[in-house]
């Protein structure tokens, strides 16, 4: 039920953007993750692409335990090929879920720093281009994510899109 909450939330906002963060609540804490993170892919002229952080939540019970989430160059996303991988997978819609533990590289690090124990990220598709992508965190356990809890994030990624 997150899931009809969340899309009712964002469409009955008059500027989602604006409650995103309260949104983010709202599925984290319906799914027992501790970190939601809305990114936005932006281009940077003579750059490449950057992912930025479009809105964020992190549980107040966590504190300053758990670190604010990495801003990603394009320069990292070409010296990293599960990075590189990702960012393909990210372009046909495919989900990225799993366990830190079983990363590598890059990611592996950033994941560490932050506490993430287990991950789920969907892409965010706006007018058939990819805008970025919605993630959910859990920084306790790790886990088997559920269908349900792929497809609630789905949904919104869709709402938002």
């Amino acid at each position: 039920m997150a899931a009809v909450r969340v899309v009712r939330r964002l469409r009955e906002a008059g500027d989602w953007q604006r409650e995103m963060d309260g949104i983010l609540e709202t599925l984290c804490r319906a799914m027992d993750c501790q970190r939601g993170i809305l990114f936005r892919l932006r281009e940077l002229p003579g750059q490449g692409f950057a992912q930025s952080v479009a809105a964020y939540w992190i549980d107040p019970l966590f504190g300053g335990e758990l670190a604010s989430p990495t801003v990603i160059m394009q320069s990292i996303v070409n010296s990293d090929p599960l990075l590189e991988r990702l960012a393909e997978d990210e372009r046909q819609g495919k989900i990225f879920a799993g366990h830190t533990r079983d990363l590598e590289g890059f990611l592996r690090t950033d994941f560490e720093k932050q506490n993430i124990k287990s991950f789920l990220s969907v892409s965010v598709f706006a007018h058939g281009h990819l805008w970025g992508t919605l993630a959910v965190n859990d920084c306790v356990s790790e886990r088997a994510w559920t269908d349900e809890e792929e497809a609630t994030l789905h949904m919104i990624a869709l709402a938002i899109g």
